[in-house]
């Protein structure tokens, strides 16, 4: 229970901070001790002073921390995601060519397929056709992998879907492509 607990407490106080400014703290310490020795016909006096310090110091950028909560927070809340995260392999180029059926639940995408074309244009994004697809998953008219997931964008360029490469088919986003 604490588990759980712990992210949303520090999601709740990133959230009262307010700002999204980098943190830091910073504290040091010095301990010293003083000897005073006196030789015995009372003409000689030492005096010996030894400091020790310790400095600590911690930063926090509270933007990339809530973004961090949230993130854990979202997969607590969706389980299934959060399993498709451990299970999926980072994807390659060459894992999407090809056909594909495409499914996001609806009955009207019963026949829906993918042709993921190989011509690479600007910046590695490629052409999706889409057959017997409803405009919602026709608009995925282009694609290219990033950092291991397969990315969506629209005929303008706009990111619409991230899916994750999970045991030959691609899934996220409410999407699953299977191999056609």
């Amino acid at each position: 229970m604490t588990q759980r607990l712990v992210p949303l407490v520090a999601a709740l106080i990133c959230l009262a901070a307010g700002s999204a400014q980098a943190q830091s703290s910073s504290s040091k310490t010095t301990r010293s001790t003083t000897t005073t020795t006196t030789s015995p016909d009372g003409r000689t006096t030492t005096t010996v002073t030894k400091s020790t310090s310790v400095g600590t110091s911690v930063s926090v950028d509270e933007e990339k921390l809530g973004a961090a909560l949230a993130g854990a927070l979202i997969n607590r809340m969706d389980p299934e995601e959060a399993r498709l995260k451990r299970l999926a392999e980072p994807a390659r180029t060459e894992d999407a060519f090809g056909a594909w059926r495409v499914r996001d639940g609806g009955r009207d995408a019963q026949d829906c397929r993918f042709e993921m074309g190989e011509k690479a244009g600007f910046l590695g994004v490629r052409p999706a056709t889409a057959t017997g697809c409803p405009g919602r998953l026709a608009k995925l008219s282009k694609w290219r992998v990033q950092t291991g997931e397969l990315v969506f964008y629209s005929a303008a360029g706009q990111e619409l879907k991230r899916l994750r490469y999970v045991e030959g088919r691609f899934i996220g986003g409410g999407v699953e492509m299977v191999r056609d």
